[in-house]
């Protein structure tokens, strides 16, 4: 049956199933920090992460090391995706809610637009103008009511927008990747080549981390968050992106701070106001004019549709 369906069809399964993970992700990080330091669940996490990864590539017959001319572009997909990226956001998860973190994260697609457009690959359009200032000013609005009273600090909410940031470069990289790098080598660069510098930057602290408090359960949840938002999402969105193209790929993500909030109502008896939840829709609204506004240029929409 599933033979049947086109391309764009098992693409669009793909970047649902990805934001469903990282949606419920949130929530699950949330409660493994309650026993593991921030870089110590996120070292254990990376160490499991490009174990498997590695393992895979291994047992594969193409080549999974990036060619000459090509490093330059899996060095910033090991940096944009893990290196820099997972800093920022076990640190703003670890700060804030995790509703918060999932819906600052999503403005990643702000990001990605401003960048794609100073790079030529995609048109600033009014519509597109009008529904940023709306996100923006909707975050605003968000980090005034998102802190104090136990929903996180603004400190952890600007990680989480830096970490939105490094995403976006993360995600305007991924569009160059046909015909430049194969999905494997482009996952095998972004989690062997960016869990180097993560866990070492993570290892005194997972050295330091005392055991005797660490449950079974956080162990699970630990194992879990690897291989789902790491290694599974990772390759299903990559593959989304090569068919899809950035800008319809990215409108999925508004669906992860939906998700994110519901999952950690339920799980973790997140509570949410009546201002941060007017906020959080004047962001989503912006982001999807934002979407709405524009589509992206000839250029990268060929890249995208590349896939190899």
């Amino acid at each position: 049956m599933s033979g049947s369906w086109s391309p764009r069809s098992a693409a669009v399964l793909a970047a649902l199933a990805t934001v469903a993970i990282w949606g419920v992700n949130y929530p699950a990080m949330k409660v493994a920090l309650r026993e593991l330091h921030p870089l110590a669940l996120t070292g254990w996490r990376f160490v499991l992460a490009a174990a498997l990864i590695g393992s895979q590539a291994a047992l594969r017959t193409g080549p999974v090391l990036p060619p000459r001319g090509r490093r330059a572009l899996a060095l910033l997909l090991a940096l944009a995706g893990v290196g820099l990226y997972q800093v920022f956001f076990i640190w703003g998860l670890a700060k804030t809610s995790g509703f918060s973190a999932a819906l600052l994260n999503s403005t990643s697609p702000l990001f990605s637009a401003l960048f794609v457009f100073l790079l030529g690959l995609e048109r600033f359009t009014a519509p597109k103008a009008v529904g940023s200032l709306v996100a923006y000013g909707g975050v605003a609005l968000f980090l005034g009511t998102g802190t104090g009273g136990g929903e996180g600090s603004l400190a952890g909410n600007a990680l989480c927008l830096l970490s939105a940031a490094t995403w976006a470069v993360y995600t305007v990289a991924l569009s160059r990747l046909p015909g430049r790098l194969t999905p494997l080598q482009a996952q095998f660069a972004t989690f062997v080549g960016g869990s180097i510098p993560l866990v070492a930057y993570c290892a005194p602290s997972m050295v330091r981390q005392d055991y005797t408090g660490v449950g079974a359960g956080t162990w699970v949840l630990c194992a879990l968050s690897a291989f789902f938002p790491l290694v599974l999402a990772f390759r299903l969105w990559t593959s989304a992106i090569q068919v899809l193209g950035v800008a319809t790929t990215t409108s999925f993500g508004f669906l992860v701070p939906v998700l994110a909030g519901v999952a950690s109502a339920l799980w973790t008896g997140e509570t949410f106001g009546g201002a941060k939840i007017a906020s959080a829709a004047v962001v989503l609204v912006g982001l999807a004019l934002t979407r709405a506004g524009g589509r992206i240029s000839p250029e990268a929409r060929a890249a995208s549709a590349s896939v190899s």
